[in-house]
């Protein structure tokens, strides 16, 4: 993965690429964090759109909650909102099926 990663950042190696899907998980604070005053409700993670890349997933942990964030190539998957869609089906079955 190291090679890859080095080749996605400074495109120094061939054009040839093993994925084009990036997953990321970010762990977040466990206690509830508070701006100007305001009680922070979500945080939801944004990623940075790097060259031949056509997914970037990433994930935030906040709290009791997990957030989602999509970052997409624009040409390669044109119907993004399916696979929000898609996510979100998913999660409301495993819900049901947890009880919740």
């Amino acid at each position: 993965l190291a090679p890859a990663g080095l080749n996605m950042v400074t495109g120094l190696s061939s054009r040839l690429q093993a994925f084009n899907v990036v997953i990321s998980n970010v762990p977040g604070p466990k206690k509830h964090l508070y701006w100007n005053g305001a009680r922070v409700e979500g945080m939801y993670p944004v990623s940075i759109p790097l060259d031949r890349i056509a997914l970037n997933i990433t994930l935030v942990s906040y709290v009791d909650s997990l957030e989602f964030g999509f970052t997409a190539c624009r040409r390669t998957l044109p119907s993004m909102q399916r696979l929000l869609d898609y996510v979100e089906q998913g999660i409301t079955e495993l819900e049901t099926v947890a009880g919740r």
